[in-house]
């Protein structure tokens, strides 16, 4: 199927796409990677009168670290980010989860801004940022605005990024000390997640602080805060992490689609939960 007719504009610098943006506001997607808005074009699922090519703005194209952050322009490849020194040193959760997107095609050509705006309940990133309570900055013609990961995603391809915004950075805060591990179930290579999780820790003889967030399992990242607090300044146990895993299960309502039903998500999410946070915080059987 071919997608419907369009406009195209390509801007010279951010404040000419931030002006474009402004005066068709609610007519026109931003072009990134295309990876996912493409097919939604073929498919007629989406009907933009325009397209904003964002591929020229190379100032949103960087990885910075700077003192206690990682500053990360939204035009970023996924490939780049697992070439980066930057993120595998620092950001090793995300360089994890960046290798784990998609096929070599979509990593070569989708960006992690992309990924974040269009907001798929079961797409790798999400969860990432909300684990490492990153910080996305969107930006206007009015000015900039910082919301929190946790606060961006608001639904099904849904996000907090108003018609005439950008999203323009993400801001991760340096970890030092913390064990990490990104993991997903797919039905085949380059899919998308059933269910995935991403987890952070910091542990000395007792769990000194836990982030869990998952994808796939339901609308937007989700992430059980209470259950993790239960198991701060306690010892790891075997018992323990199942009893986070069963509890942080029923707190979801997984989808149910032709890749799965959400029972088997639920029991996947389970048995990823046991064997993750097992790993992490270093729970031998």
């Amino acid at each position: 199927m071919y997608p419907p007719q369009f406009g195209y504009y390509r801007p010279v610098s951010l404040a000419d796409a931030l002006d474009f943006l402004s005066s068709t506001a609610g007519r026109t997607r931003p072009l990134a990677g295309g990876q996912s808005l493409i097919p939604m074009l073929k498919f007629r699922v989406l009907r933009p009168e325009y397209l904003l090519d964002l591929n020229p703005l190379r100032e949103l194209d960087y990885v910075v670290a700077e003192e206690g952050t990682v500053r990360i322009g939204p035009l970023v490849r996924h490939s780049e980010l697992i070439k980066s020194g930057v993120v595998r040193r620092d950001l090793p959760l995300l360089h994890q989860a960046a290798g784990k997107v998609g096929d070599m095609q979509v990593r070569n050509m989708g960006t992690i801004g992309g990924s974040l705006a269009n907001a798929d309940p079961a797409a790798d990133y999400p969860a990432v940022v909300v684990a490492y309570e990153a910080k996305l900055r969107l930006q206007s013609v009015r000015g900039v605005r910082e919301v929190e990961a946790k606060d961006f995603f608001k639904g099904p391809y849904s996000t907090e990024l108003r018609d005439d915004e950008l999203l323009v950075e993400i801001v991760f805060p340096k970890l030092e000390g913390y064990k990490y591990r990104y993991e997903k179930v797919v039905r085949r290579a380059g899919d998308y997640a059933l269910a995935g999780i991403a987890v952070l820790a910091k542990v000395d003889d007792v769990v000194k602080d836990l982030r869990v967030a998952y994808t796939g399992v339901s609308d937007r990242p989700f992430r059980p805060y209470e259950l993790e607090k239960a198991l701060l300044d306690v010892k790891p146990t075997e018992d323990r992490i199942r009893d986070f895993a069963e509890k942080a299960s029923t707190q979801v309502k997984p989808p149910s689609d032709t890749r799965g039903s959400s029972e088997y998500r639920r029991k996947v999410m389970k048995a990823l939960t046991i064997n993750v946070l097992k790993e992490v915080l270093g729970v031998v059987s």
